[in-house]
């Protein structure tokens, strides 16, 4: 009896002493983490205060496309006290900052757009804006209502991170404040005046808030993630006449009606069913009394679509359709077709380098989630077509919501989503520039 209770008496010791050797011993997910992890980490959570605050202070004072002076003074005027080389100006409001690594290595950028919405604030917060401006005669508010606030914060804290890790840097890193995403054109107007004239990036990277994921979670898309958005603007003549007599003219509304229905005809039976393409006659606008035929219909259109290819044949189809049936009724017509911002596509070999840094900072496979593309557009998309490129979804839905919609008068963030895009995208970019040459993506598609 007393050696069977010394076996079992042993026998616990040595459980015991192993539950204290795991205890203290590094899980298999630290031991893979890179020495500079931990710094990356310390130097984000210091600086958080300093970058929310940041966060709140452009919050409040939001600014249109190609309006954004005083966020743009404030993206300069930190990237100076960090040190870094600053160009002002680029393409209207852009600001770029330049971080020279230590060691050698690639050149990388990363982007973050600037520009707020024309939406009146309708949230609570202490730091809600309250700025207003006259558009087309109507005064309305301003909000950053789709997370750019976040995301020049988080570049900023990008940059003091890795500004502080200088001497374990490879490479150079390109942070790019851009203005006018919402208006589409802020990312092509700094390509045109030569943002990466001396210096060009191998890979570009960029987040974008998820309204779906809470804080600690990123979403992405391999290949195309977002749509290409052009439109047309379409405006049928005739000479008007009284309602009572329609045979005396052209009914302009008539005409609008039936190439609004053989539009969404034409998706369902001229295009490809895997091709996603959308076509939403958004304004349709003629007449003003019950009893008159107008003398012209206004319509216009935006028009969703991936890849080059696909939007010129939808073009050719859309300008046929519209072309036939004014001619079939005999009505006079103007058409303005305009390619708007290109398809983005997030290149899907230079997301599979980035993944497993993503896994180790968020904690696991399960915080990184896979997702369909959308048919919304994303300016970015001009830099995906000059370099390899990836943007992440980062998770912002507060805690205590199911989700937050961005373009809301009520939307809102979780702003602990700022540290750890902040974590998260200078691991990346540490990661991403200690990788030999060979295992680096070099083109585009």
């Amino acid at each position: 009896m007393k050696k069977t209770r010394s076996k079992i008496l042993i026998l616990i010791l040595i459980i015991l002493a192993g539950s204290i050797f795991s205890a203290m011993a590094p899980s298999g997910l630290q031991k893979k983490l890179p020495p500079y992890y931990q710094k990356i980490y310390q130097l984000s959570e210091k600086i958080e205060p300093e970058i929310i605050a940041i966060r709140r202070d452009i919050h409040a004072h939001p600014e249109l496309a190609f309006q954004e002076h005083r966020t743009a003074a404030i993206v300069a005027d930190y990237f100076r006290r960090l040190g870094l080389e600053v160009r002002t100006g680029i393409g209207g409001t852009g600001v770029l900052g330049v971080l020279k690594g230590s060691l050698p290595g690639p050149v990388l950028a990363m982007r973050a757009d600037m520009d707020a919405l024309a939406i009146t604030e309708e949230t609570d917060l202490p730091f809600a804006s309250r700025q207003k401006a006259f558009i087309n005669g109507r005064e309305t508010g301003l909000m950053h209502a789709c997370g750019h606030d976040i995301h020049t914060s988080i570049l900023l804290g990008v940059a003091a991170v890795l500004s502080q890790l200088k001497k374990e840097l490879p490479g150079t890193v390109l942070f790019v404040a851009q203005p006018a995403e919402e208006w589409g054109d802020g990312a092509r107007k700094m390509l045109q005046d030569g943002v990466f004239r001396d210096y060009r990036p191998e890979a570009i990277f960029a987040f974008h808030v998820n309204d779906t994921l809470k804080a600690g979670y990123v979403h992405y898309v391999p290949g195309y993630s977002g749509a290409n958005c052009d439109s047309f603007f379409l405006t049928i003549h005739s000479e008007g006449c009284h309602g009572a007599d329609p045979d005396q003219c052209v009914d302009p509304i008539v005409v609008g009606s039936h190439i609004v229905l053989t539009l969404q005809a034409m998706i369902s039976r001229e295009i490809d069913v895997h091709d996603h393409t959308v076509i939403t006659v958004g304004y349709f606008h003629a007449g003003t009394a019950t009893n008159i035929i107008p003398d012209k219909a206004e319509l216009r259109a935006t028009v969703r679509s991936y890849g080059d290819e696909q939007r010129k044949i939808l073009k050719e189809k859309i300008v046929r359709t519209i072309t036939g049936i004014c001619e079939s009724h005999g009505a006079r017509f103007d058409l303005d077709y305009q390619f708007g911002t290109p398809a983005l596509y997030n290149h899907p070999e230079l997301l599979k380098a980035i993944l497993p840094t993503a896994e180790l900072v968020l904690g696991g496979k399960d915080k990184i989630i896979q997702d369909r593309p959308e048919m919304g557009g994303e300016d970015f998309s001009y830099f995906a077509r000059e370099f390899p490129a990836v943007i992440l979804g980062l998770g912002v839905v507060p805690t205590h919501l199911e989700k937050t919609s961005v373009h809301s008068p009520t939307f809102i963030a979780d702003e602990k989503a700022i540290v750890t895009g902040v974590k998260l995208m200078s691991c990346i970019i540490m990661d991403y520039s200690r990788l030999p040459e060979s295992r680096r993506i070099k083109t585009i598609r």
